[in-house]
């Protein structure tokens, strides 16, 4: 994949081979271009050409549905205690974003298994997963892990599922003493019952957080919060297996 970025700062993820880009500033011709590289279209305007990051993949590729932001993304995995070498758990996979970011964490030695019930969500995640190039790290399956989980002796468990608290017994068996479950979900409702089964099951050092991201912005005449914010998204409960 290769990222092209307007002088607007939009950006357009190609795949490698392609030989022009058709935009709204005109068309790049891209045959023979290696990132780094300044670009100029037809029409005179520039674009920049770089490798693209894990950041940038969150923000671009394929979607199907919502996703996992990326403020809840480093709360899990900062509260996790994710790594490199880490063997995690992600359910559901919807079109991939979470699980993109684990894999890019835990590296090659580590794991990535990920449940989705969804094919035609699946399909989509398995397709990202190869354009991010990180299918090697990870193990997608159609699984219902309201079901049961299928490995043990994981580091973390993460749920994006409606209903989490009837896999959380699962969770439970699936961790390692001393590994992690995180959930998110959207609605308070779903994140109390998610809790109480928690607790109910053997989870220790319990909490739930929101996050909210305030951009400032940076004028010549002065600074201030921006307007408008990233607000509620969702709610992130956390627990231990000790």
């Amino acid at each position: 994949m290769r990222l092209l970025i307007d002088e607007r700062g939009r950006k357009f993820l190609v795949e490698e081979g392609r030989e022009e880009l058709h935009t709204d500033l005109g068309v790049v011709k891209l045959a023979g271009a290696e990132p780094p590289a300044e670009l100029t279209s037809h029409l005179g305007h520039r674009f920049l050409m770089l490798e693209p990051t894990v950041v940038d993949l969150h923000e671009k590729l394929p979607r199907a549905g919502s996703v996992v932001v990326k403020k809840e993304v480093g709360m899990i995995i900062a509260s996790t205690g994710i790594g490199s070498g880490s063997r995690v758990v992600e359910a559901g996979t919807g079109t991939g974003s979470l699980a993109i970011y684990l894999a890019h964490v835990v590296g090659d030695s580590g794991r990535v298994y990920t449940y989705e019930v969804r094919e035609d969500h699946l399909e989509v995640a398995m397709r990202n997963f190869r354009a991010a190039g990180v299918e090697h790290r990870i193990q997608a399956e159609l699984r219902d892990v309201r079901q049961g989980i299928g490995v043990e002796e994981v580091d973390a468990v993460v749920f994006d599922m409606p209903d989490p608290w009837l896999a959380v017994e699962h969770a439970y068996s699936a961790l390692k003493r001393g590994g992690f479950i995180a959930v998110y979900n959207p609605y308070i409702e779903q994140i109390r019952k998610a809790y109480e089964a928690m607790r109910s099951t053997g989870f220790r050092f319990l909490r739930v957080v929101e996050l909210l991201e305030r951009e400032i912005e940076v004028k010549r005449v002065g600074t201030r919060p921006r307007t408008r914010m990233v607000g509620h998204t969702g709610y992130l409960a956390f627990g231990r297996k000790c």
